[in-house]
């Protein structure tokens, strides 16, 4: 099964000392699909629900940037083939 449609990932780092419940106020966004704590480099994993790159940005700076905890933040795309 292949799609043409692009998935959408933002990877966020914590600042030190982030309290647990940083993340808390994401729960309600619609924009996110699903939400993922990790291990490594980054410390949680974001699948949003946008269509075009410029939701995207918009989304990273309006919603994650504003969080007073989040250090840094990575986006990725991903295309299923099969």
């Amino acid at each position: 099964m292949t799609t043409d449609k692009w998935q959408t990932w933002v990877w966020v780092r914590w600042k030190p000392n982030t309290p647990s419940n940083a993340w808390e106020t994401w729960k309600s966004n619609s924009q996110i699909k699903a939400a993922w704590s990790t291990l490594g480099e980054w410390d949680c994993v974001l699948h949003l629900n946008v269509n075009q790159p410029d939701e995207v940005e918009s989304f990273v700076w309006k919603n994650l940037r504003t969080n007073q905890w989040v250090d840094a933040t990575h986006t990725t795309f991903a295309k299923q083939w099969w």
